[in-house]
């Protein structure tokens, strides 16, 4: 069960406090002003560095080169780690995690490469294969953030230019009236326009009635049989 340690001469707003780990049966935490000892230790487990130290120890181990390693310490060291990053913009620490993943799984491609090649059956030099490969293509990918990263995409931004010759660009209005459409059809006014006198638009005449009958045609006319 986690213990809470309040040494007498620290602050009210430094007491510390203390919550279970994988290995430790205590971590030391410090509680902020006005924070109770429950809010702390929920503060605590909800962050993102606690919960990294916790998996970090577990794999590294807590014995590192003779040198025992709690899981506060290496959330201090964390923190430490990331506070350039998110406070100074600085984004040293993140270029080199993206370089070791990168040459990690470069590792892991020629490890499996390897075994690949000693292997004595076609399916496992198709499953070692493939997952080199596909660590082949996170090593490429981790590579390629970190040059995105160095060199950021430059995003042009061009603005329109109209040169042409008496053009105008209008947005949101209405466009403007042609020239032959205000003045109308030059080519209909000629044609209306003979002598001063507009061309007849009436309604057409009916036909006339005059010489309906037809007359046969005389035999004097027509033509003799041989």
């Amino acid at each position: 069960m986690a213990t809470i340690r309040k040494p007498p001469a620290e602050p009210a707003a430094k007491r510390t406090t203390s919550a279970p780990s994988a290995k430790q049966s205590n971590v030391t935490i410090e509680a902020r002003k006005d924070e109770t000892d429950k809010q702390a230790k929920a503060r605590i487990v909800v962050s993102p560095t606690f919960n990294a130290a916790i998996v970090e120890r577990r794999i590294v181990g807590g014995l590192v080169s003779g040198v025992e390693f709690s899981v506060t310490d290496i959330h201090s060291a964390l923190v430490e780690k990331f506070g350039p990053v998110t406070q100074n913009n600085d984004m040293s620490s993140v270029e080199m995690m993206l370089l070791a993943q990168a040459h990690t799984c470069d590792l892991l491609f020629n490890d499996l490469v390897l075994k690949a090649r000693a292997s004595d059956t076609m399916p496992k030099l198709e499953a070692y294969m493939r997952i080199a490969l596909k660590a082949q293509q996170q090593s490429a990918s981790a590579l390629r953030t970190l040059g995105e990263l160095k060199s950021p995409k430059q995003i042009a931004f061009i603005k329109q230019a109209n040169v042409a010759h008496q053009q105008q660009v209008n947005n949101g209005t209405a466009p403007p009236v042609r020239a032959h459409e205000e003045n109308g059809n030059q080519s209909n006014e000629l044609l209306e326009h003979q002598h001063g006198e507009r061309m007849d638009t009436g309604t057409a005449s009916a036909a006339g009635r005059g010489n309906q009958t037809l007359e046969t045609v005389g035999a004097v006319n027509r033509t003799h049989d041989g």
